[in-house]
């Protein structure tokens, strides 16, 4: 490693639209072991249901209330919950707080998310126009299934 140490709101920053995150782990500095952002992530906002193939995702909450379906589980976490959304398992998430949340988010590996990331905020604006097949068609580039929507079925707590 060789960066130890990461001061509050600081790394490159990337807007996905509904959340935005901190980079405050580079995949590069844990020699591609895994990649941590710190997200705020606004009311009602997530990511539609897909499949990593590449890589692992966990999250760690730190604020608010979230919804999240991996597999066939449904389940709501808040504060100092953790959840894991193995590769090759569909996962989806949302917040459901109204004040909205923050998460810290793991990949391992990290590199081929990171370059996902930074490519997707460069073209969140293209994609509110374009619509989810061009979401989808960029995603697939990076080993990512997107799929369609599951949360009519998730009751909210």
């Amino acid at each position: 490693m060789k960066d130890f140490y990461v001061p509050k709101a600081s790394g490159p920053i990337v807007e996905m639209g509904n959340h935005r995150g901190y980079v405050n782990v580079r995949s590069e500095t844990t020699v591609g072991g895994f990649s941590m952002s710190h997200v705020q992530v606004d009311a009602d906002g997530g990511v539609p249901p897909h499949i990593h193939r590449r890589e692992d995702e966990a999250f760690y909450v730190l604020e608010g209330l979230f919804e999240f379906i991996v597999g066939a589980d449904a389940f709501i976490a808040g504060p100092d919950d953790t959840v894991v959304g193995p590769r090759d398992v569909m996962h989806t998430w949302r917040c459901i707080s109204p004040e909205g949340g923050r998460v810290l988010i793991f990949f391992t590996p990290g590199a081929n998310m990171e370059a996902f990331a930074f490519g997707f905020a460069q073209k969140v604006s293209e994609f509110a126009v374009a619509g989810p097949a061009a979401m989808a068609a960029f995603a697939a580039q990076y080993g990512i299934e997107m799929l369609p929507p599951h949360f009519e079925t998730l009751p909210s707590q």
